[in-house]
């Protein structure tokens, strides 16, 4: 796999660079964008690796720990090149995001990986190969708080050059909320729900209403996770296309095979959620519903996993993979009960 790490934007900051792209596309007599999807800033580039090489990477991005920071976009500059230049959208100096780089890029380097030795200088590439008679410009400063990275896979998929996730790592912007349960949650499933068969139609098996919001009496974080079951990955790439047209693209898979993930591509009236993908044959998929049928049926356990879910909250603050690996021998007991 061809792989490299990235920071990946929000919505609003990508609809920004968007608009600097198309800026940059009318102005110039030719080139290559960037495809709105493809819009990300890269920490480290790591090239062709095979499987171990690909474990050993996660590996090490499991050790590195990063509080959120402020990230500034302020300008479009260019690399000069003899066939078109290559331009981008610069940051504005980051001491949080220079020491992120050189931790990840160091471990690697002490692991065995061959990286670039270049200067890191940080930016977002608009286009490449681009001829045009405009130069470099100053503009009105935005930007986010980064919070997650990931390990992105890049391959060619019909023709177009494609970025998913495979790993993330980070924290959330706030500290981890746990509510009381609220039938409100089961209706807004409906309501996602609904939208959502409306463009897969029969492409979907079924969409099921699964973690612990989907267990009536269990508190949970307000996030409804749905999961939409389909026949095989044969379908898959008429379900992304079908999915983005109603709003979601595909991000990959986070790492954990048979979920494929998707994020919104513009706001959406509905609160906050996961939505993935996943075959009838996924182990994940039947893992999810395995726990949610247990919960459900098992008050005793659904009221212990209330009280482990909120120890950890109040102990870990905004450490979302702390939290999550905090449940995991809970899930797994339960889990071997049910198998």
């Amino acid at each position: 796999m061809r792989l490299f790490i990235a920071i990946n934007f929000n919505i609003d900051t990508r609809s920004r660079l968007l608009a600097l792209r198309d800026e940059l596309y009318d102005k110039s007599n030719r080139g290559n964008f960037s495809a709105p999807e493809n819009l990300h800033l890269t920490l480290a580039f790591l090239g062709e690796c095979d499987r171990e090489q690909t474990a050993n990477i996660k590996s090490i991005l499991s050790t590195v720990s990063f509080e959120p920071f402020d990230i500034t976009v302020d300008c479009v500059g260019r690399f000069k090149r003899g066939s078109g230049d290559v331009w981008w959208a610069g940051l504005r100096d980051s001491k949080p995001l220079l020491a992120l780089q050189y931790e990840i890029t160091k471990k690697l380097v002490d692991a065995g990986f061959t990286l670039d030795n270049r200067k890191y200088s940080p930016h977002i590439t608009l286009g490449r190969e681009v001829v045009t008679k405009i130069k470099p410009w100053a503009i009105e400063p935005f930007g986010e708080t980064v919070s997650l990275i990931d390990l992105m896979k890049s391959e060619r998929i019909k023709g177009e050059l494609t970025y998913t996730s495979i790993y993330r790592r980070g924290k959330w912007l706030n500290p981890i909320e746990i509510e009381p349960y609220d039938p409100e949650w089961m209706r807004e499933f409906g309501r996602i729900c609904g939208y959502i068969t409306k463009y897969l139609g029969d492409l979907a098996i079924a969409v099921h209403h699964v973690g612990s919001t989907s267990v009536a009496g269990l508190d949970a974080k307000p996030i409804i996770d749905l999961d939409i079951e389909i026949a095989s990955y044969d379908v898959f790439p008429q379900v992304c296309e079908r999915l983005l047209k109603a709003g979601w693209q595909h991000e990959g898979n986070y790492g954990i095979e048979g979920r494929e993930a998707f994020k919104p591509t513009k706001p959406l009236d509905f609160m906050a959620h996961h939505l993935y993908v996943c075959p009838s044959d996924s182990t994940e998929l039947k893992r999810h519903l395995a726990f949610r049928d247990y919960l459900r049926s098992n008050k005793s356990a659904s009221d212990e996993y209330s009280a482990l879910k909120r120890s950890l909250a109040a102990e870990l603050g905004n450490d979302i993979d702390a939290y999550i690996n905090g449940k995991t021998s809970f899930i797994y007991e339960i889990l071997e009960q049910t198998t």
